[in-house]
């Protein structure tokens, strides 16, 4: 299996560079078309009544300008390393552009986002946008964190298992990256020891389908007793010297409102590798 059609969301933010290092990687890795998208936001005339002084056009054409060279830079970029690509400038207004971004998300089998940055000025707006696409766009979204660059594709991965439809589809939206580990954890989190049996009987036929693809798996059982599920996910990726994370995204969308799952949320905020996650 392979990922053919890859899109990365470009930005401004230190985390570029080694998200469009990340993509590219992946891209070679997996001889596919990776497409570039950046916003142009398109700033409503009436904020010049609300600010003295305020130059729509002035603001109009510098956002164009930031997205424009983000887009040259990618390209060119991408051309220096071989991969074949394509970009486009994504023109809405800011309220929209979750939605539009989780829209065109759909057209490709992988989006890769940044990790919203907690001390950034706009990091709300930053995890709305990843949030969205997550939930909306029926498309398995890889995450990269904001500091530092990732090796792609990964060495050892470590998968949050929990016999749910979202972590299957996980690790099925994420097999082209698990096929190329050296080695893969399932973890399996869970208060009662009692489960245990149950638990890693029923993960034991997901370890023999992995098996199918090629992909060597071991099973790992933690104790979530006096713990919280993402705090033992996390610590699972020290403990294992895993380099990348799959789990299933949970959360919906209420009234146009995002919900997101604690554990979901705890490691969009934490993470510390490269996060492959499913709605």
């Amino acid at each position: 299996m392979a990922y053919k059609d890859i899109l990365v969301f470009l930005d401004n933010g230190e985390s570029n560079e080694p998200r469009v290092e990340t993509a590219l990687a992946l891209a070679e890795a997996h001889d596919a078309r990776l497409v570039g998208v950046a916003y142009d936001i398109d700033v409503p005339n009436h904020i010049a009544n609300l600010i003295p002084g305020f130059s729509v056009e002035k603001q109009r054409t510098a956002s164009r300008l930031i997205s424009q060279n983000l887009v040259d830079q990618f390209l060119s970029r991408a051309d220096q390393v071989g991969v074949t690509s394509e970009a486009t400038l994504m023109k809405c207004r800011g309220s929209k552009a979750a939605g539009k971004l989780a829209a065109y998300a759909r057209n490709f089998d992988i989006s890769i986002l940044r990790q919203a940055n907690r001390d950034s000025q706009q990091s709300e707006w930053d995890s709305a946008v990843s949030e969205e696409v997550l939930i909306s766009s029926g498309r398995p979204v890889l995450y990269i964190p904001y500091v530092g660059a990732q090796v792609i594709p990964p060495k050892k991965a470590l998968i949050a298992w929990d016999c749910s439809r979202t972590s299957t589809r996980a690790i099925h939206d994420a097999m082209p990256l698990l096929e190329k580990v050296d080695s893969t954890i399932v973890l399996i989190v869970d208060a009662d020891p009692k489960m245990v049996e149950k638990k890693t009987r029923r993960c034991q036929v997901m370890v023999d389908h992995l098996k199918r693809h090629g992909i060597k798996a071991e099973i790992k059982f933690a104790s979530s007793e006096g713990s919280d599920a993402a705090s033992i996910i996390l610590n699972s990726l020290v403990d294992t010297g895993s380099d990348f994370l799959v789990m299933g995204g949970y959360g919906s969308s209420r009234l146009r409102e995002h919900i997101l799952g604690g554990v979901t949320k705890t490691i969009l905020e934490t993470m510390t590798v490269p996060v492959c996650m499913s709605n």
